[in-house]
């Protein structure tokens, strides 16, 4: 009886660690729907993009952007105006005074 117990606890440790390896990737994190407009306020506030295609495990091309804690689907086509939105924002000058 012990060693039935025993058995069954190692079964399902194993399992338990199977699942949430981070190779195995058993439950992908996929958008189901996107937004097709994004505020240019949220957008200059992107730290990182990742692009989703539908011909992995996920159904639907997207553009995945993480915005503080967030994650927000977007439409590709928000990719061409982040592009955009970033190849034209020029750093603000700082002044420096002198003494």
């Amino acid at each position: 009886m012990e060693l039935k117990a025993t058995s069954v606890l190692l079964l399902v440790c194993v399992t338990i660690i199977i699942l949430t390896s981070a190779e195995v990737d058993a439950i992908p994190s996929c958008c189901l729907t996107v937004s097709k407009k994004i505020p240019k306020r949220m957008l200059q506030s992107v730290s990182r993009v990742k692009l989703q295609n539908k011909s992995g495990r996920c159904d639907i091309d997207a553009v995945v952007l993480f915005i503080k804690k967030k994650r927000i689907c977007a439409d590709l086509e928000v990719l061409r105006f982040l592009n955009k939105l970033k190849k034209n924002h020029k750093p603000k000058r700082t002044q420096v005074k002198t003494e």
